[in-house]
């Protein structure tokens, strides 16, 4: 029993030792250093400065895997402030996937192991606080009816037609 638990003493021991040189990694560093300059992040490992050089998704998907706050952050993260990474564009699927539900509001797969309202939770308090993103949905109006529309906005001194379909759809909603 004694050589069973101190092999697996030892393996422990070298897990950690494994885990702590890759929290001394440049691209752990990096991607904790700029979420910790944002203030989304808070660590008390040292090596860590803030920084605001854009990050690489690749490296945020690596550091994730260390620090699964990371993974919580980066759909939001993409999503609400894709300035922050140097290659937003260029997206794995997995990470393409998860945005696209989030975007159109559609329900949303795990990521990386980080269940969807976990990550899903950051989207309200990334960018512009308490907004959701939108979705778009198109309709085709009759002429009349995009004159109704535009009419309303004038009436109402409302900015957009869409803050009238806002309007009108909160109306409905509290008769």
């Amino acid at each position: 029993m004694t050589a069973k638990r101190d092999k697996l003493l030892r393996r422990a021991r070298a897990e950690a030792r494994k885990a702590e040189e890759r929290r001394r990694d440049r691209r752990f560093l990096t991607v904790m250093g700029r979420l910790v300059a944002e203030g989304l992040l808070e660590t008390n490992i040292d090596e860590v400065r803030p920084h605001h050089r854009k990050i690489r998704v690749a490296d945020a998907l690596w550091a994730g895997e260390l620090e699964p706050r990371i993974l919580e952050l980066l759909p939001a993260l993409v999503l609400k402030k894709p300035g922050l990474f140097r290659d937003a564009h260029d997206l794995p699927e997995d990470l393409a996937e998860v945005i696209q539900c989030v975007r159109r509001g559609r329900p949303a797969p795990p990521f990386r192991g980080i269940p969807a309202a976990d990550y899903e939770r950051w989207v309200p308090r990334i960018g512009h606080r308490g907004k959701q993103p939108t979705v778009v949905k198109s309709f085709r109006l009759s002429a009349s009816d995009a004159r109704l529309l535009a009419e309303l906005r004038a009436e109402l001194g409302l900015r957009s037609e869409v803050a009238v379909v806002r309007a009108a759809l909160r109306a409905l909603r509290a008769r």
